[in-house]
């Protein structure tokens, strides 16, 4: 009895929580009887985030699927990947000019080199679980590495009041990434101290600690095992994003996703939710639908949805974010 009267208290307190995350974006609802009433079916809203039957060689450098994690390694500069390890004390560039550091924090060339081989371990690190995250989800792993590439520059800590983790994900993006996946919900859950009294604003918190993964006595100053279980929590948490971004595009076309965008642009519209919101993202999607210019699948092209964007204020920031993300940065394979 009372095993099942915690297994009920769970349930009742996530499921409280979920619903006042929703309040957040309720404009973006995902409600069962909302889409049942349209003729829609709730666990086929989003199969367009998975679909990888029929990807354009022209975007396979970053929806390839590596078959081992060794073709996601890297071996690039990074300045302030390198310079939080010196500033961190993790990295001694005492020696160098400046002490190895711009005055705005980045490391100058002498101390690109004396942080070399610990940034190029943690740019790698997490490429085991990247591609098992990739595999497991279907969130594309080099999609994955490329944000964290422009987000963090692999240093997973809280950046500012309001970035945390390789992802850097904001308060906003969790209570978001939350109300989308019950099994980030749990994950945060289950890592509450015991006696939490949970609300959404506590889930939240919760989730955003399990992204930062600074450590005063650990080797380079990171608590590596901690920032390796992120990356399966930035992976739900960009599922989750795709799963609202395939419900802002049923909201504004009133059509199955999987009909007006395809896998790539699915995935780019995700990653503009993802930084410039998704007031940004239905916009755009209600313009370009709206003008009737669709390619010969009948489908939007990214092309035409950037320029539905031409005059949003909202998405200023969001277009140049996506297409750095996407762009072709490395080169790890063409074969799907």
């Amino acid at each position: 009895m009372k095993l099942y009267f915690w297994m009920l208290l769970f349930c009742g307190a996530l499921m409280f929580s979920i619903f006042s995350l929703g309040k957040l974006s309720q404009n973006f609802s995902n409600d069962a009887s909302v889409l049942q009433k349209k003729n829609i079916d709730l666990v086929n809203v989003a199969p367009v985030c998975l679909d990888r039957s029929a990807i354009p060689n022209e975007e396979l450098h970053w929806l390839y699927m590596p078959q081992n994690s060794s073709e996601l390694a890297t071996s690039e500069y990074y300045s302030y990947l390198s310079g939080q390890l010196i500033t961190s004390g993790a990295v001694n560039a005492s020696d160098c000019p400046l002490g190895g550091l711009w005055s705005n924090g980045y490391a100058n060339a002498c101390g690109l080199e004396k942080t070399r081989d610990a940034s190029l371990y943690l740019q790698n690190v997490y490429d085991d679980e990247i591609l098992a995250a990739g595999k497991g989800l279907g969130v594309p792993p080099i999609m994955v590495k490329q944000l964290i590439r422009y987000e963090s520059q692999f240093w997973p800590v809280q950046m500012g009041q309001y970035h945390f983790g390789l992802g850097h994900l904001t308060d906003i993006g969790a209570s978001n990434a939350l109300t989308r996946s019950v099994a980030l919900s749990s994950d945060a859950y289950a890592n509450l101290p015991p006696g939490s009294h949970v609300t959404s604003t506590v889930l939240s918190s919760q989730l955003l600690s399990m992204m930062n993964a600074a450590c005063s006595t650990c080797p380079y100053k990171i608590d590596v095992p901690k920032a390796e279980q992120s990356i399966v929590y930035l992976a739900e948490v960009l599922l989750g994003y795709c799963r609202q971004t395939s419900q802002i595009v049923y909201n504004a076309t009133k059509k199955n996703p999987g009909n007006v965008v395809d896998y790539a642009t699915i995935w780019k519209l995700t990653l503009l939710n993802y930084n410039a919101g998704p007031f940004c993202v239905y916009n755009a999607v209600t313009k370009s639908y709206q003008s009737g210019d669709a390619n010969e699948n009948g489908k939007l092209t990214w092309g035409v949805i950037v320029d539905a964007t031409a005059n949003d204020t909202s998405c200023a920031r969001g277009v140049p974010y996506v297409e750095n993300i996407t762009q072709k940065y490395y080169d790890f394979g063409t074969t799907p």
